[in-house]
């Protein structure tokens, strides 16, 4: 899948390229890069062309504004996007009515944490999502859903996505800051530099931290 921007908007610049190729054979690859950088608004961008299992969420009109600045080449036949912000079922602004907050999950959440709201309401949408799945011409795209996950759910987090693509055939892109899904994809995408690294020497780069073998 590559990305051209048409049109300049926000941080992206007529002209420019972001190119996911490497996807197809990956099977799901890590988007990092500073936060602000444009990582969710490009593919908003994306989700504004074509999205399925579409939410209430009151920001779909931007997505689809959003769109216009860009052309997508692709071959799938389903994209599938999750945003741990503008797709929670406790976030007023998505489940504005009654009966989309319970169809949410939203009262299941009411009184748990963060991290276990954000879980509760991933599983939700994954349920949804195996059903849909077609092997070998679907993307999912998960843009931070790991925000506030302890140690154990990130791992469980991880073993979902595990799931999605060598269990269910989906190719899977993850928009995140967490290391640990990062050092296990081996290779990630470094949006601020528009290519492919090894986890290890973009985690070491940031941080000074090297990831070794025990």
């Amino acid at each position: 899948m590559k990305i051209h921007i048409k049109e300049s908007f926000r941080k992206f610049n007529a002209g420019d390229t972001y190119d996911f190729s490497d996807l197809r054979l990956l099977k799901y690859i890590c988007i990092a890069g500073e936060n602000g950088c444009g990582k969710s608004s490009l593919f908003h961008s994306l989700r504004g062309q074509k999205n399925d299992l579409k939410s209430a969420s009151l920001h779909e009109r931007g997505f689809e504004e959003i769109s216009k600045n860009v052309e997508i080449e692709h071959k799938y036949e389903k994209i599938f996007y999750y945003d741990n912000v503008k797709d929670n079922g406790n976030d007023f602004q998505v489940a504005y009515t009654a009966s989309e907050y319970i169809s949410s999950g939203g009262f299941a959440t009411r009184d748990k944490s963060h991290g276990e709201s954000s879980m509760i309401q991933f599983f939700i949408f994954f349920e949804k999502l195996q059903k849909e799945i077609v092997s070998g011409k679907t993307l999912i795209v998960l843009d931070e859903v790991d925000n506030g996950y302890s140690i154990k759910n990130m791992s469980n987090f991880i073993n979902l996505i595990d799931k999605l693509t060598y269990k269910l055939g989906a190719d899977v892109i993850v928009i995140t800051h967490n290391p640990f899904l990062m050092a296990k994809s081996h290779i990630l995408y470094d949006f601020d530099k528009k290519m492919f690294t090894s986890s290890s020497d973009y985690i070491e780069k940031q941080t000074g931290f090297k990831l070794t073998k025990i």
